[in-house]
């Protein structure tokens, strides 16, 4: 099914978005394909490690919050303690795995606003990974970093720093 007229106008605008930020790291899969599709977006840690983020877009995009894995270097993410992030944990702020990978928890889907944008998911999973980084190297839960997220947030935008 494919998208609206105004869901088109606002997938244009989102890619915009993305390229003027990530340039050439931005692939959409079944861009026209409504419930189906997905972005993904090359990021790099300031440890300069690679990640791949993913990003679901429900047919109702941008009225509901959409879901975002990491799915690159590998499926499922490990702790530093080798377990799985593939469960729910406020701790490490993840929910249950899909396809197979860690799922991001970036927004609670009852606060999304539909003039949230993708640009926005991808920076708060830009956030969540050097959070990872820094706890593969302490074993401190992805929380004890995630707390000083919030700041970065003025109703629901990024704050430009």
């Amino acid at each position: 099914m494919p998208w609206s007229l105004v869901q088109r106008r606002r997938l244009a605008f989102e890619r915009k978005l993305l390229e003027t930020h990530f340039r050439n790291e931005v692939i959409w899969i079944n861009p026209t394909d409504r419930g189906d599709t997905t972005v993904e977006v090359v990021v790099a840690c300031s440890s300069d490690k690679e990640y791949t983020l993913r990003v679901y877009l429900p047919s109702d995009f941008p009225n509901s919050c959409p879901s975002m894995i990491v799915c690159s270097p590998c499926h499922c993410l490990k702790k530093k303690n080798g377990t799985f992030l593939s469960g729910w944990s406020g701790e490490d702020h993840t929910l249950s795995s899909k396809n197979g990978c860690t799922q991001i928890c970036h927004w609670r889907p009852d606060l999304w606003k539909d003039e949230y944008t993708l640009y926005q998911v991808i920076m708060k999973g830009l956030v969540w990974l050097e959070a990872y980084e820094v706890h593969l190297q302490t074993g401190y839960t992805l929380d004890t970093y995630l707390q000083a997220d919030e700041s970065l947030l003025l109703d629901g935008a990024v704050k430009e720093l």
